[in-house]
């Protein structure tokens, strides 16, 4: 089984690139290769609207182009915002799984009620994304709360990991204070720390880690042989495509 993690956007340290490749391959099963790949073009890091929708476009024309290797069972794709996960699966006749959706509607079997844990959004602590995301699903009637750590993605890839487990500690609290029965990291970074066992001993909660769920969903997808249904993603126009937004095809 061949799996694609896809990062949005570009400028991704080499060293961190193969610290996910290693990580990433120690979590899939011991007949999974996963390839950790950047898209190229886009942003730094996706900490805001503008940086999410100005990802999307080189992140499908990257899957356009991977497609036509016919490599890989199924695709990750690399942000805990599922930026452009819809288009994705209508481009894509394997299975594409989004990190945020896995993760949540897992956390619905562990409990009633969840908080999701992340990054501030454009420096602010703005609830507002996630619980669009979570509306979108239509699961907003779970969602206790949404807490967040005081550290960017960037410094995520440095030396910051005790300051990084504290505010995750401290955070995990105050959402089990207001109800919630599980925490879901809202950040890939974040989960690439693979802290969630620290935290979750620290708090008495269950941490789901999207980067663990996103592989195993997608190991799920491709050993039962599901794919997406096309009433709900319907497979793109491409000969209509290929005269504007693909035209070099």
């Amino acid at each position: 089984m061949n799996l694609l993690y896809l990062l949005p956007g570009t400028g991704m340290p080499d060293d961190e690139i193969k610290r996910r490749t290693k990580i990433t391959n120690s979590i899939a099963r011991t007949n999974t290769h996963v390839s950790v790949m950047e898209v190229g073009e886009g942003p730094l890091s996706i900490e805001s609207a503008i940086e999410e929708y100005m990802a999307i476009g080189p992140m499908l024309r990257k899957l356009l182009d991977i497609s036509k290797e016919n490599k890989y069972d199924a695709v990750i794709i690399g942000c805990a915002g599922d930026p452009g996960l819809k288009p994705a699966r209508e481009l894509l006749h394997i299975p594409v799984v989004g990190p945020a959706e896995s993760s949540i509607h897992f956390s619905c079997m562990l409990s009633d009620r969840f908080s999701i844990l992340t990054i501030l959004q454009a420096g602010m602590a703005s609830e507002d994304s996630a619980r669009i995301l979570v509306r979108g699903m239509g699961l907003e009637t779970r969602l206790v709360s949404v807490e967040f750590v005081q550290v960017s993605v960037t410094e995520m890839w440095g030396k910051n990991r005790d300051i990084i487990i504290n505010q995750m500690t401290e955070n995990a609290k105050i959402a089990k204070q207001k109800g919630a029965g599980c925490v879901v990291l809202g950040c890939m970074s974040m989960a690439f720390l693979l802290v969630d066992d620290i935290v979750e001993k620290a708090v008495g909660l269950p941490i789901v880690n999207p980067l663990k769920i996103a592989i195993k969903t997608a190991e799920m997808f491709v050993e039962l042989g599901t794919k997406h249904s096309r009433i709900t993603y319907p497979a793109a126009d491409f000969e209509k495509l290929k005269t504007t937004v693909f035209n070099e095809y």
